[in-house]
């Protein structure tokens, strides 16, 4: 086996490592173990909770720390906290403001728990797909007050974009926003990315950034792709996240990720 040119590789889960189905495939599975054994650190970036993300990671024998909430997490399996950039308690108090001026369903995320006022509709098709148990307190404001790493507005996309418009208007640069799925607006603190939290990750081990894989598909993995040393995209990403990247692998029912690897271990890329 040639020596590998990469350290460090990034894996977002959704629509990435995971099928459509959201299925770890058995080809996947084998090439990521694989790739570990050649020497090669991986990692998970996602915008999912430790609580959702753990699982992939003890089955595929990840011990580095994780990229979690689109960045503003990084943290090791075992819980260590290496860097949380959080949303200040004014902000996250005028966000769930906006929530209830548009009679939206809203969630916050803070020490790693799914915190809501009230579990709607919304919040139980969220957790359908979700470990999380949702934390229920009288006052979601209040409770935002202390700092969050991530709130949601959840609803039709219609709603979501009026939300989007708010927030913008309200709070400019205070925050950044993404969106995961068409029924999720997703607020980060300003300057949050998959992208700068590879960066401090990949400090953090003494690898440079140059010898990193970020391999993605969506809209909050392109800083990611543009800042790692190979940026990959998924065959199934959207135009501007393909456009975006140095190399382009099949899909994600396609064991896209299982193809990319095969290759970084033969030295093709």
């Amino acid at each position: 086996m040639p020596p590998l040119r990469y350290r460090l590789l990034a894996l977002d889960l959704d629509g990435t490592l995971l099928t459509e189905q959201g299925e770890l495939t058995a080809e996947n599975e084998t090439a990521v173990k694989a790739a570990q054994s050649a020497g090669l650190t991986v990692t998970l970036a996602t915008g999912r909770l430790l609580v959702d993300t753990l699982p992939y990671a003890r089955r595929l024998g990840i011990t580095a720390p994780l990229i979690l909430h689109h960045g503003a997490l990084l943290m090791a399996p075992d819980g260590t906290t290496l860097e949380h950039r959080t949303i200040t308690g004014t902000v996250a108090k005028e966000l769930v403001k906006i929530a209830r001026e548009l009679n939206l369903s809203c969630q916050a995320y803070a020490a790693g728990r799914l915190v809501v006022e009230k579990v709607t509709t919304w919040t139980r098709i969220y957790l359908s797909y979700s470990e999380a148990k949702p934390v229920i307190v009288p006052d979601l404001a209040a409770y935002a007050a202390g700092g969050i790493s991530q709130f949601d507005f959840l609803g039709q996309p219609e709603e979501l974009a009026r939300a989007a418009e708010r927030v913008r208007q309200r709070l400019g640069t205070a925050v950044r926003t993404t969106s995961s799925h068409p029924n999720l607006l997703e607020v980060l603190a300003a300057g949050v990315s998959k992208g700068r939290a590879l960066e401090q990750l990949a400090e953090h081990l003494g690898i440079s950034i140059t010898a990193t894989v970020a391999v993605g598909d969506g809209l909050n993995d392109l800083e990611m792709l543009q800042i790692a040393g190979l940026g990959v995209a998924m065959a199934n990403a959207p135009e501007v996240v393909r456009a975006h990247a140095r190399y382009i692998t099949a899909s994600n029912n396609e064991n896209g990720v299982a193809l990319l690897i095969a290759k970084l271990l033969a030295g093709e890329l």
